[in-house]
């Protein structure tokens, strides 16, 4: 059951940082595209497809650049989270990969209020001592099943009741600013 939550977490975790990654490039300006333009640290990065870059539609030039610029800024840590993660997709089945984007889809389409609280509350459960996080882990794992489909539900109405708050306090604002 420890290693389902884990699954569970890190799948919640990868549906985010995707759903970050697809935020960012859909806000991001048309990056430079052309080999030749490229950064030294850019190429270096996506050496392995200079051979086929000019075969490359131009949409996926454009994320493997940003993916290449967002891979330098990142600490090594980070890198080592990121190559984890991907590890985990790749190995992960088609049924997982499926959920995974079912999760991805209903995390992107939040607003962005309950996105940030979501993030936060990922954030304060990572920043915890490994001892209080194994407790936590522990209690859920002690916990029946009925009790944790109750959860589950319960997170998901919640997030449900809160999100068709927002959207009708955004609808009120919008009525009530003409």
């Amino acid at each position: 059951m420890l290693k389902k939550m884990i699954k569970m977490m890190t799948q919640f975790a990868l549906a985010c940082l995707l759903s970050v990654s697809v935020v960012m490039l859909a806000g991001a300006e048309t990056v430079v595209t052309d080999w030749d333009q490229l950064n030294s640290e850019q190429q270096t990065v996506l050496k392995n497809l200079q051979d086929r870059w000019e075969t490359l539609s131009e949409e996926r030039r454009q994320r493997l650049v940003t993916g290449a610029s967002r891979w330098i800024d990142m600490t090594p840590e980070q890198r080592e989270q990121a190559k984890s993660r991907l590890q985990q997709w790749q190995q992960a089945s088609a049924e997982e990969k499926a959920v995974m984007r079912q999760r991805m889809k209903e995390f992107r389409d939040l607003p962005l209020e309950l996105k940030q609280a979501m993030r936060k509350k990922y954030q304060w459960f990572n920043d915890l001592p490994e001892d209080e996080k194994q407790q936590l882990r522990n209690r859920w794992h002690n916990l029946p099943a009925e009790q944790k489909q109750e959860i589950r539900d319960r997170i998901r109405t919640n997030t449900q009741t809160r999100h068709n708050n927002l959207q009708n306090n955004l609808m009120f604002n919008q009525d009530g600013a003409r």
